[in-house]
């Protein structure tokens, strides 16, 4: 009779009770029962050593490949790469890939951070295919006549239509321009389409994922969270693509933008994935008809008409890919479980059982809803 005993007298603890943090929004989902100040230090910390593997195997390959050449064995040599090597199919292999490794990063570095890598990728803490999917169908069936017709409007007003993929440069007499594709065009197509989505999505799970996260886990006012992740993203990602005229510049800053905003109104990266991956394939897709995938992929400047049509594209089909994506009703927060320790007596009286967990939240874990009043009988008792 200690255990009943024990249990009884006044000073015992009570059963005790975690409770969950009030639901947070993409921006912040990483501010959740565990932050602490030092632990988006650990996020950054994954992205430090990934980036140091990274330039270390850089320069491994290069000291090999100064030791090959001195035994008179040839290995390409980074040294000799050249601009047009970029847009050859194994240029671009190497550059997407080499982009993509944004997705283990981030899901790593979250993983440091809050023990929940899946909460980069969306609040429910696992990609949401039919979501990512169905908005990559929304934004291309958006996009494709969108870019062609409003290039070919350009052209038949006369007035500058190359963005720098192609299309609108070189028009016949009928308006419409002749493909001249690549001689390359099959092996940059297969290249394009098997890693072109990688590539997308390893730069949205790094700047809209992880970094955002990251950002906004320092901050505790919501808007703040919203606001501030978006702008410094967004102005990053545009930095980061070079050299650019302002017209360019701001280009890539709306997207940027229109990005974080769709991650923060949909709970998730999927649309803004799904819209990268859109605007990229199409982007590939014409440069390589058109021969201009060095071009493209080295543009630095857009005439100011181009930038502007290409800014009202993004924003057309980003509000069509939120409407549709909202009307799915996807989870917008994440909640954390709710964990109730209640001390069971045992039929001998003998003390107080084990400790039962009930995890109340089944839409961000997969564990059941615990509901005693639906319970059937335990197993050895009859109802």
């Amino acid at each position: 009779m200690s255990g009943v005993t024990d249990a009884m007298t006044p000073d015992a603890a009570p059963p005790s009770m975690r409770t969950t943090h009030a639901p947070r929004e993409y921006p912040q989902a990483l501010r959740g029962p565990w932050h602490r100040w030092w632990r988006p230090l650990l996020g950054v910390g994954v992205i430090a050593a990934g980036t140091v593997l990274l330039f270390g195997a850089m320069l491994v390959y290069a000291l090999v490949v100064v030791v090959a050449q001195s035994l008179g064995v040839q290995l390409p040599d980074p040294s000799s790469v050249t601009d047009a090597w970029f847009a050859s199919p194994a240029g671009l292999l190497v550059t997407n890939l080499g982009l993509a490794l944004g997705i283990p990063l981030a899901l790593v570095a979250t993983w440091a951070q809050a023990k929940r890598a899946g909460l980069v990728s969306s609040v429910a803490g696992r990609v949401r295919w039919r979501l990512l999917l169905g908005g990559l169908g929304v934004a291309l069936l958006l996009l494709v006549p969108l870019t062609l017709g409003s290039d070919l409007l350009l052209t038949q007003l006369g007035l500058p239509a190359d963005d720098g993929s192609g299309a609108g440069s070189g028009a016949d007499e009928s308006g419409w321009w002749p493909l001249t594709p690549a001689s390359d065009w099959l092996a940059l197509a297969v290249v394009i389409l098997l890693t072109t989505p990688l590539q997308a999505a390893g730069e949205e799970y790094f700047f809209r994922g992880w970094l955002s996260q990251w950002i906004g886990s320092w901050l505790r006012w919501r808007w703040l969270a919203v606001v501030v992740p978006a702008v410094v993203t967004g102005l990053l990602f545009a930095l980061a693509h070079g050299t650019q005229n302002p017209w360019l510049f701001a280009d890539r800053l709306v997207f940027g933008l229109i990005a974080s905003l769709l991650a923060w109104r949909t709970g998730g990266l999927e649309c803004a994935v799904a819209l990268h991956v859109a605007n990229n394939l199409l982007a590939f897709g014409l440069a390589i008809a058109y021969d201009t995938l060095e071009d493209s992929l080295l543009i630095t400047e857009v005439a100011p008409v181009d930038g502007a049509v290409s800014i009202g594209v993004t924003v057309v089909t980003a509000a069509a890919l939120l409407w549709w994506a909202r009307r799915r009703r996807p989870a917008l927060v994440v909640t954390d479980p709710v964990v109730t320790d209640s001390v069971v007596m045992d039929p001998a009286g003998m003390g107080p059982a084990a400790m039962n967990p009930a995890v109340m939240d089944p839409a961000v874990t997969d564990s059941p809803v615990m509901n005693p009043a639906a319970a059937g009988p335990a197993e050895g008792e009859t109802a």
